[in-house]
């Protein structure tokens, strides 16, 4: 059995009265990457580490090459004689740096100041670099937009001592942005920003985590709240939902018809336990293309993990739903067939409830 990936995930701790505006309610949804790491042989740690002693760090970091103790940094330095700091700046106080240009920041970084006071950055450095002495393989930190511009540093900072950005992964998380359907234009038009509890009681809290991934977490989030968490066609969400149920159906009809057996007792779990979609071919194109999407899951969420991308599992599931949606339209109900809608109604529900943390209802008919 492959090892556990030991990641640690460093998330702001935001609690619901604390939350300013819906900006902030992206990244308080990480849960959901907890459950996709989880489920993908990683495991997570997101308790908060005591910061090491920065004054031994920076000793240690002392006679690193990537540092370096001047006057002022090497990007300021660059027009005055190569030999300043042994000559007419000989005697000046000096700040402690690092070569975070080398790796793509607008210039080098001070780790302790001239007057002795530590930075964030070093503090910073200090706890990171412990976490990946005592074994973690991954470090990814969660931050909102003002965080844009610490991020390079930090990010060039860790390369300096030699991690790499698989290994720390630094994430801004972009606010949300709303619109609404404005009935005098017949068009859709931003709106301006609504308190969280607002925007929660007008589309509900499983429209507002779909939305939130249904995009990259590096990208503004748009939300339609007019169409959002209603039961109408265009909203995507919506329409995934509708074909879980739409599963549920046949598959509850299958049972009544003698054609499969469902035990209730044990969450209408198909008995005995099905094919595997490997060992099964079919005729329609169609269920063909959905059979392959079904067992190609497990590859898209082990991506969706290494990027942090719930967005792959969002698209992932609309396609699952547009193919299931076109076989139905010619589905006979038998047993081959059955198995198919059971994975596919499994794998919706599991992606769905345990990695987005959205309810996938069912309908009244099946309980």
């Amino acid at each position: 059995m492959t090892k556990p990936h030991q990641t640690y995930l460093d998330t702001l701790p935001i609690l619901p009265g604390q939350l300013a505006s819906s900006a902030d309610l992206r990244c308080t949804l990480t849960d959901t990457l907890k459950n996709l790491l989880q489920q993908t042989n990683h495991t997570i740690t997101t308790t908060p580490q005591q910061t090491p002693n920065p004054e031994t760090f920076l000793n240690t970091l002392k006679t690193h090459p990537q540092t370096y103790q001047a006057s002022m940094s090497r990007q300021l330095a660059t027009d005055l004689p190569p030999d300043i700091e042994q000559t007419a700046l000989k005697d000046e106080p000096k700040d402690w740096f690092i070569k975070t240009a080398d790796f793509g920041d607008e210039y080098d970084r001070v780790l302790q100041h001239r007057d002795g006071e530590f930075t964030q950055l070093l503090e910073d450095l200090a706890r990171y670099h412990q976490l990946f002495q005592e074994g973690y393989d991954k470090i990814i930190i969660i931050r909102p937009p003002t965080y844009t511009g610490y991020n390079i540093q930090l990010t060039a900072a860790m390369q300096c001592l030699g991690y790499t950005k698989e290994q720390f992964q630094f994430i801004i998380v972009q606010p949300i942005k709303l619109y609404a359907f404005h009935q005098p234009t017949q068009k859709i038009h931003p709106i301006p920003d609504l308190i969280p509890e607002e925007l929660v009681k007008a589309i509900g809290m499983d429209a507002l985590r779909w939305h939130s991934f249904h995009v990259p977490l590096t990208g503004i989030a748009p939300i339609n709240i007019t169409t959002a968490g209603q039961p109408k066609p265009t909203d995507s969400l919506y329409r995934v939902q509708s074909t879980h149920a739409r599963c549920c159906i046949l598959l509850y009809q299958a049972h009544q018809q003698s054609i499969i057996q469902l035990n209730p007792a044990n969450n209408w779990q198909m008995t005995p336990t099905p094919l595997s979609l490997s060992e099964l071919t079919w005729e329609d194109a169609n269920a063909t293309t959905l059979a392959n999407q079904i067992q190609a899951t497990a590859k898209v969420l082990e991506q969706s993990a290494s990027e942090i991308a719930p967005h792959l599992v969002c698209q992932h599931l609309e396609a699952i739903c547009d193919s299931c949606d076109r076989w139905l339209k010619s589905l006979s109900l038998n047993a081959q067939n059955c198995t198919l809608l059971w994975a596919t109604k499994q794998t919706i529900f599991d992606l769905l409830e345990n990695i987005l943390g959205i309810k996938a209802p069912e309908p009244v008919s099946t309980k």
